[in-house]
């Protein structure tokens, strides 16, 4: 029976990996900080907003909920209206969790979620790529 559970799930973690439209979370590190990144819907999608959440730890995988938090959403190749302005975040539960909401993903092709933030006297910025497909 161990055998078929296991075959199972190697089937699942097959699919998850080969289906388009599985995207992880995305992390990253910087200034002896942890950070999270995760959208709803995940992944992007070209014609939507997304609801943006971006967790805060630091280095003993504490949450750190005394930040100001914003990004900014824009197109290295193109130049928009809109990509200058940044979104304050906000950490409603105080538990290193900052939310907003992004403007529409107007295309498909290459994004960058720039995240801006300050906590206590760090002050740090920090990239994330992604690249949004055409819809079909």
């Amino acid at each position: 029976m161990k055998i078929v559970s296991y075959i199972a799930v190697a089937g699942w973690v097959l699919l998850l990996t080969a289906c388009s439209d599985f995207q992880p979370v995305k992390t990253g590190a910087i200034g002896g900080y942890q950070l999270q990144l995760k959208s709803d819907p995940a992944p992007l999608k070209v014609g939507s907003k997304a609801s943006i959440e971006f967790s805060i730890r630091d280095g003993i995988n504490q949450p750190v909920d005394s930040c100001t938090v914003r990004f900014r959403q824009y197109m290295p190749e193109h130049e928009m209206s809109l990509d200058k302005v940044f979104v304050l975040m906000i950490d409603q539960a105080k538990v290193g969790i900052y939310t907003a909401d992004s403007g529409e993903f107007s295309m498909g092709g290459d994004w960058v979620l720039e995240f801006d933030f300050i906590c206590s006297a760090d002050h740090h910025t920090i990239l994330f790529d992604y690249t949004l497909e055409w819809p079909e």
